[in-house]
């Protein structure tokens, strides 16, 4: 009987006191080694790290996170690695399957659904879900590229993969504004560094576009969106679907919804299976008072099934926020019970869900007040 394939968890870290624990915890009886790259930490990372029995090892930072990342891996013994950042962890249902799905007939990457929380406070329905690679089998040659929002590679088996019915729960964006500026800042200075030496990498522009967005500066964001999908077209590539997502993102958030009207359908003509896409288009066709085209579109969206492994869609485009909107276009057209309807509908799935609470509490006044 064949043994099981042994599973390492690689991280790098510095100065994750706050989130080290949780993330450790998470994969108590599912990894079998742990390994930790500490890039010069001065808290209480390492001594907590070392408490959950991982392996840490020391290495100067070099400002460049492939770099840390692949020292990581060159740790390893285990036949398959795992990826986790310290503000993340390993969902306690769905991880625990993780290890008994592992076997050798499987491709070499494992991609694994991640939740990316944002806003104030923890809100599970105020998060994007993507398919990542986290999972890989050791020694196949897979390395790490990018200083900064470094992405996994390998010339072998570079297409094929598998998904896991596992999650991985991320906490970053939650940070204290004040953390999250010094993040930006960083950050910020490292892609300009790596455009001087890499002009015009795509890649790259979408990052310093996504960065932009988070600090809110919108009109910037919006550039560096189009310099991107401008630069992914002129290599003859198509720009990846998270771009579309940004920039539709960036122009709903503008109010330019006659130039976002313009373009969506060129973009869904590229990504027709991404339900984010139609559930922008019923938003932006709703806000220029086309009632009945919104409804068709947040309709499509809701029934599309996404075979992209790698799109980036906000939770509840295809339930509550669609259903809240098709309310909403109802109410425009006096169609009251039908929104009402709708509107309930929502309200089952996300009873928190400000808006559609709002609306039915008006469209409800309303009908006493003509009864």
């Amino acid at each position: 009987m064949n043994e099981k394939p042994k599973l390492t968890l690689c991280m790098i870290v510095k100065n994750e006191e706050r989130h080290i624990a949780r993330c450790l915890a998470s994969v108590q009886g599912i990894a079998d080694e742990i390994i930790v790259v500490d890039t010069g930490s001065d808290d209480e990372t390492i001594t907590i790290c070392e408490r959950f029995n991982a392996k840490v090892y020391k290495h100067q930072w070099e400002y460049d996170f492939a770099k840390a990342r692949n020292a990581s891996l060159q740790y390893a013994a285990g036949d398959w690695i795992l990826i986790l950042d310290a503000d993340e962890e390993l969902d306690q249902d769905t991880g625990s399957f993780l290890r008994s799905l592992l076997h050798n007939e499987l491709p070499s990457r494992g991609l694994l659904k991640i939740i990316n929380y944002s806003g104030k406070k923890l809100d599970e329905n105020e998060a994007f879900e993507m398919l990542q690679t986290r999972l890989f089998r050791n020694n196949m040659g897979f390395v790490f590229k990018g200083r900064i929002h470094e992405t996994i590679e390998t010339e072998k088996d570079s297409t094929s993969y598998f998904s896991l019915p596992c999650v991985i729960h991320h906490y970053g964006y939650l940070e204290p504004e004040e953390k999250l500026k010094q993040k930006h800042r960083r950050n910020i200075r490292m892609l300009n560094e790596e455009l001087s030496r890499e002009a015009a990498d795509p890649w790259l522009i979408y990052h310093l576009a996504s960065e932009c967005y988070r600090v809110k500066e919108f009109e910037k964001a919006l550039h560096f969106t189009n310099g991107s999908i401008y630069q992914f077209l002129s290599k003859k590539r198509m720009p990846p679907s998270i771009l579309y997502f940004l920039k539709y993102t960036l122009l709903i958030e503008l109010e330019q919804f006659e130039e976002a009207h313009m373009g969506i359908d060129k973009a869904l003509k590229l990504y027709p299976d991404y339900c984010n896409l139609h559930y922008y288009k019923g938003v932006i066709l709703f806000r220029l008072n086309k009632f009945r085209a919104a409804i068709k579109a947040f309709e499509t969206g809701i029934k599309t099934h996404n075979h992209h492994a790698e799109h980036l869609i906000l939770r509840g485009v295809q339930d509550f926020r669609a259903f809240y909107y098709i309310g909403a276009c109802h109410a425009q057209l006096n169609h009251e019970m039908t929104a009402i309807t709708f509107l309930k509908k929502a309200l089952k799935i996300n009873p928190q869900h400000k808006p559609a609470q709002t609306l039915l509490s008006e469209l409800k006044k309303d009908q006493r007040t003509n009864s």
